[in-house]
């Protein structure tokens, strides 16, 4: 049996102006899954001063917080992920919200394994052509685009540290990228249909529908599909997901 907590809630931050957000993700963990079987740790990418970590350590959550300089954002989930103690690992926002189906699904997972566990996502002020809600789903989709939102997975840290966390060259796409290698290489995932975890706030890297966005999802498709179709008519589907995109 693990001696750790059954999930680590990991949250990567800019420093001081996210402290309103984070505030908010803090008080909602604090409301949704206060005893639970959980760690909070925080990730500060700015230097932060003695009296903000002081203010943010003595929430109720006991957060876990290092402030050190970062590489982005998933440089930042992979220093939590080496720091994190828990069995599986859950990467949030600042600004995003549990929901009362996250502790539901704690209630029933048992010992853990190599599966992915995988919850519905809420964006209620999500971005023009962003989806308000992501079910889960793991399958061919994954291929086109990417249907499971990283805040929506609780990933096995066993798992994730063999795998090398989250592949940094692909400074936007890491979470994309690192479904598609799970999902080539057989890794299975559960989930409650109409169960959701997270309530997301608005905004992310990866919601700037822009030429660089597309660029590298491409690159990252031709570095890690497997060839065949799927991968040869990528650069067209692609194109034509920018357009419906800018419309």
């Amino acid at each position: 049996m693990s001696e750790g907590p059954m999930l680590t809630l990991a949250i990567p931050v800019r420093g001081e102006r996210d402290t309103v957000a984070l505030e908010r993700t803090l008080d909602g963990i604090h409301h949704v899954l206060s005893g639970t079987d959980i760690e909070v740790l925080v990730q500060a990418g700015d230097t932060a001063s003695d009296q903000w970590c002081r203010s943010i350590s003595n929430h109720p959550t006991s957060p876990r917080l290092q402030a050190q300089v970062d590489h982005g954002i998933y440089d930042a989930m992979n220093v939590l992920m080496n720091r994190a103690t828990g069995d599986r690992i859950l990467f949030l926002g600042a600004g995003d919200i549990p929901l009362a189906g996250l502790a539901r699904a704690m209630e029933r997972w048992s010992a853990v394994d190599e599966a992915l566990e995988l919850g519905g996502v809420r964006i209620p002020n999500a971005e023009l052509r962003v989806p308000r809600h992501y079910a889960p789903q793991w399958d061919r989709q994954l291929r086109w685009r990417n249907v499971a939102h990283h805040q929506g997975m609780a990933y096995p840290l066993s798992l994730l540290r063999t795998l090398g966390g989250f592949p940094v060259e692909f400074p936007v796409l890491a979470d994309y990228a690192l479904n598609l290698e799970m999902w080539q290489e057989g890794v299975k995932a559960r989930w409650s249909h109409g169960e959701d975890w997270v309530s997301a706030a608005p905004g992310g890297v990866s919601r700037k529908f822009n030429a660089a966005l597309y660029a590298e999802e491409l690159q990252m498709k031709r570095s890690l599909l497997r060839p065949g179709l799927a991968r040869t008519i990528q650069p067209l589907w692609i194109r034509a997901k920018a357009r419906w995109k800018k419309r």
